[in-house]
């Protein structure tokens, strides 16, 4: 055999493999999206960008990679070209019974408001990506029930109920003879001499291994939350008992042999000492007080303590949460055109952004300057208030700065919506939380990261989320942009794929029932 004739024989082997190594599958409920460019972590956490193709059966992912697959029986056939398919994004801190611009006396009396925002909020946050959410407390069994019963909706998690140690900041909220009755299910901190349970209450129905065992078994929880709450930066004298370390420890021991993290609310330095001490898994919040707001609000420059505390949380890999819009959204309460956003028609009902813009919808505003009254009132001009909240904001700009610098174990959360703040409405603040990350110069690689991956791992849902591999649940995005190019991709879906069904994004706005 001449060498031409070689060569020629050689490449028709070649042909031959490649096309006889292409898998093949029989689906009976597929979707098929080919040429399509593919941005995910792999199972090692490297992020990677080619371009492929990936088939769906069903809800679940049967192959991604470079190769064609050879497809038969029934699906529909994507062409990917010039679109980035992601992974579902992963909102690991919402309230999903709280309303984002009614408090509870609001529902009472409008109750079909009410209604509106929760027949649109699954919709709502879809919308905007987020095909898993978990939320860490503000448990609701009815209302969450009812957003699971929706035929769209995503995929929902919860930490149970939160974690209440005895008299502390929310407890203490209530008269100390009723507040047993109120919080049922608290833990009792047996290491603090300070506080007493009344001789009619058990304590053992109140201890760690209890309290742990009734989340994971008798909530469905994947996760627990508890708080260090330590004045609001000295804005409030403290009258309620912080939780001991000792308690702190046993409950992430306790936590750990059941396999699930613990979240503490921790928005101060000394909390988020606290909380590092104590080895929690996640710590939820940013630091927005560095100490007494009195004395650190003005400050701009990051203390030696707090870069030391920030780079044991980064070495010892805690889960971080900044939630930058939990200021922000209070910032925004006093920015007038606000309420105009575009956006906002998206994921609210109407009916509910038309009452939103009325004076007793905007009642945030009286609630912001009642708990501030110890550095303003309602004489203060919004953009004096807004200023000063931007100082708060510039801390978590720091501080998770820093912590990225130090390849900290950033988590994705958007605190939807904190304090039922209409400035944090579901779904689209996660898109302004994401452009707070890059204000304060995260890369777009790690917002990705965070909202993915990392989320994923946290919460122990990794076998079902947070990438795309063989075998994961087929929650994805379609989108017209790069999102490691520009924030804006975010904001241009061209569809969301949730448990293999595709859908449109303009089918998901709260613009359809208009």
């Amino acid at each position: 055999m001449d060498l031409s004739r070689t060569i020629i024989f050689s490449i028709l082997l070649i042909s031959i493999g490649c096309k006889n190594d292409n898998p093949t599958f029989d689906v009976d409920n597929g979707l098929y999206i080919d040429n399509v460019i593919i941005i995910s972590a792999n199972k090692n956490g490297i992020l990677k960008k080619y371009i492929g193709n990936v088939l769906i059966d069903n809800e679940t992912i049967l192959f991604c990679g470079k190769q064609k697959p050879n497809v038969k029986g029934v699906y529909t056939k994507i062409d990917g070209t010039g679109k980035y398919l992601t992974p579902g994004l992963i909102d690991s801190h919402v309230h999903l019974s709280s309303i984002a611009g009614m408090n509870y006396k609001h529902v009472r009396a409008l109750p079909e408001l009410a209604n509106s925002y929760y027949e649109q909020l699954p919709n709502s946050y879809l919308y905007f990506g987020y095909t898993t959410l978990i939320d860490p407390n503000n448990y609701n069994p009815r209302i969450i029930k009812q957003i699971k019963d929706k035929e769209i909706k995503p995929d929902i998690y919860t930490c149970g109920e939160q974690v209440k140690v005895m008299n502390d900041f929310m407890m203490a909220e209530d008269n100390p003879k009723d507040r047993y009755k109120f919080y049922p299910n608290f833990l009792h901190d047996k290491y603090n001499k300070n506080v007493s349970i009344p001789d009619t209450i058990n304590i053992n129905d109140h201890s760690v291994k209890k309290v742990v065992f009734d989340i994971v078994n008798k909530q469905d929880g994947i996760c627990m939350k508890t708080i260090y709450e330590d004045g609001f930066g000295g804005t409030e004298e403290m009258l309620w008992d912080l939780p001991t370390l000792d308690i702190m420890k046993d409950l992430v021991h306790q936590a750990k042999s059941e396999n699930i993290p613990v979240l503490l609310h921790a928005n101060s330095f000394s909390a988020q000492k606290f909380g590092s001490e104590a080895n929690v898994d996640i710590i939820a919040h940013g630091m927005w007080h560095w100490g007494l707001l009195e004395e650190y609000l003005n400050v701009s420059k990051l203390p030696e303590t707090h870069k030391e505390l920030l780079s044991t949380i980064a070495d010892k890999k805690i889960g971080y949460q900044p939630t930058f819009r939990v200021i922000a959204g209070q910032k925004d309460v006093f920015n007038s055109n606000f309420i105009k956003d575009s956006n906002l028609k998206n994921v609210l009902p109407p009916n509910l952004l038309k009452w939103l813009k009325t004076d007793e919808g905007l009642w945030q505003k009286k609630r912001i300057i009642t708990y501030g009254g110890d550095y303003f009132d309602s004489e203060t001009p919004d953009r004096e208030i807004a200023g000063m909240m931007q100082l708060v904001l510039d801390k978590i700009n720091i501080t998770t700065n820093y912590l990225s610098g130090k390849n900290g174990n950033l988590l994705f959360g958007s605190d939807t919506p904190a304090m039922n703040n209409h400035a944090n409405p579901p779904g689209y603040n996660g898109f302004l939380e994401m452009k707070h990350w890059v204000e304060a110069g995260i890369s777009l690689e790690k917002i990705f990261m965070a909202a993915t991956f990392n989320n994923a791992n946290a919460f122990h849902i990794n076998d079902k989320y947070g990438t795309i591999e063989k075998g994961k649940t087929a929650n994805l995005l379609l989108l017209n942009q790069d999102p490691l190019n520009n924030i804006s991709a975010y904001n241009a879906i061209h569809s969301v794929i949730v448990h293999g069904k595709k859908y449109a994004r303009n089918t998901l706005s709260a613009r359809v029932s208009d």
